[in-house]
């Protein structure tokens, strides 16, 4: 019998797989045919490998492969290797869309990557800058002046987290609100009051949304869907990342679905599963894991100053199945949750598609700037529907927000309308401000976070 000494499977660009087997010289006449499946129908033989140490050109699709053994009259398929053949092509996939590296805020720059995570381990909140996906580095836009200061290489990019409008699952006794050890002030132990009880919250907080401090474990099973307004087709494919998918705590075996759904409820293209446990750990972090059945929110001593794993994933549009043909079908996105998911946020590439909320009024923009020592703040939204008001919220720490005034909406609108207010009185320093958006059934969101510095000369 033909004995194979190694198989190897590994990404070498985008989406492509290079095969490598190390075997025994293969006999006079014989050589090995790797197939791979198109579809049911189809199956196509990649190449035909004579020799030892043989390579395989790398395939533009990623499917299930059977490794064949030919000799003339006689055709081996060895399923002992089709089974690990098969796992590695699966695994090598996933890593290639493992986010190797990340850039935070915390302590105004730190770095970490799977292949060197920083000894470092964040205790508060920290906002991410930027990440790297198939050996690109991707700045988010929260701080990319910040990068580049520090010499970083990147491609400016725009993420945002998704909002949450709510979701179908129910809080149970193993879902946690997690928080950087220091997040509440009081070191190995809880803080009094006990920070706030809101899921949504810890899934969009930060800058953008993108604070890595903070988030959900066990997330409770259910669904999440988010309303898809538009699609560039000219990136879709084109191997820049569209979506990103954090975990903040410990992976199990259990998986999370994605897909994008028409307006009827079916799926575009197909789902996506992910198992993170194939996933490699990018850094460590301190946290408290806050009980969230409780409100207030309690915390126990066994998840009190605790250690935990940050992991991060990212796919193109194109690993969803949406193509040209199909995108303009697509009017939601979706995540079927296990129940045991640890998320700090999900983020998209707002370069890509929109994504609005549930709630019915479209914000196209939020804006402010300093102007005689005070900060200007105007937003713009493009449609209302029985909207109420906007809240100004303003925080020293991007943490605790104090609402400085309430802005009257029109209520009812199809154009665009504008509004403005002024902070006359910024503290010093950094300054964070998000607009609260109010229904007049009383449901809210949050915009993205604006960060104003004040200094002595009041030039930025």
């Amino acid at each position: 019998m033909y004995v194979f000494k190694k198989i190897h499977v590994g990404m070498i660009h985008k989406r492509q797989v290079q095969l490598q087997c190390i075997t025994q010289q293969p006999a006079s006449g014989c050589y090995f045919s790797p197939e791979y499946y198109k579809n049911a129908e189809e199956i196509l033989s990649l190449y035909q490998i004579r020799g030892s140490y043989p390579n395989v050109p790398a395939m533009k699709h990623l499917f299930p492969v059977t490794l064949n053994y030919r000799c003339p009259g006689k055709n081996y398929v060895f399923n002992k290797f089709f089974y690990i053949l098969f796992c590695l092509t699966i695994t090598s996939y996933v890593n290639a869309q493992s986010v190797s590296g990340i850039i935070t805020d915390y302590n105004g720059f730190w770095k970490t990557s799977a292949s060197a995570i920083n000894s470092v381990k964040p205790v508060n909140s920290h906002n991410l800058l930027a990440f790297t996906y198939n050996n690109t580095q991707y700045s988010t836009g929260v701080n990319d002046q910040v990068l580049s200061n520090h010499g970083e290489s990147f491609i400016a990019s725009d993420f945002w987290s998704l909002p949450v409008a709510g979701f179908t699952g129910a809080i149970n006794s193993i879902t946690k609100i997690g928080v950087g050890e220091m997040y509440d002030g009081i070191h190995n132990g809880a803080s009094h009051p006990a920070p706030v009880n809101n899921i949504a919250f810890y899934l969009t907080d930060g800058i953008k949304g993108l604070n890595l401090g903070t988030g959900v474990a066990n997330l409770p099973a259910g669904t999440i869907s988010f309303n898809v307004n538009t699609i560039t087709p000219q990136n879709i494919g084109d191997g820049v990342p569209d979506v990103i998918v954090t975990q903040i705590a410990d992976p199990n075996g259990s998986t999370d679905s994605y897909s994008f759904i028409d307006a009827s409820g079916s799926i575009v293209g197909h789902k996506k599963d992910m198992l993170f446990t194939s996933i490699s750990p990018v850094a460590n972090w301190t946290a408290d894991f806050y009980e969230a059945s409780t409100n207030p929110l309690t915390l126990t001593s066994s998840f009190t100053n605790t250690d935990r794993q940050i992991r991060m994933w990212a796919a193109d549009l194109g690993d969803f199945g949406i193509t040209a043909a199909n995108y303009q079908s697509v009017r939601k996105f979706t995540i079927h949750l296990s129940g045991n998911s640890d998320i700090a946020f999900v983020a998209y590439n707002n370069a890509t598609f929109n994504i609005s909320s549930l709630l019915p009024v479209t914000l196209s923009d939020f804006t402010g700037k300093v102007v005689n020592n005070k900060v200007q703040l105007n937003w713009s939204t493009e449609t209302e529907e029985n909207t109420s008001h906007f809240t100004i919220e303003r925080s020293s720490d991007n943490r605790a927000f104090v609402a400085l005034a309430d802005i009257e909406a029109t209520g009812n609108s199809t154009t665009t309308k504008h509004y403005g207010v002024a902070d006359n009185h910024p503290g010093n320093g950094v300054n964070y401000y998000r607009l609260k958006l109010s229904d007049q059934d009383g449901s809210f969101i949050y915009s993205k976070i604006v960060m104003i510095q004040i200094t002595a000369t009041a030039t930025s």
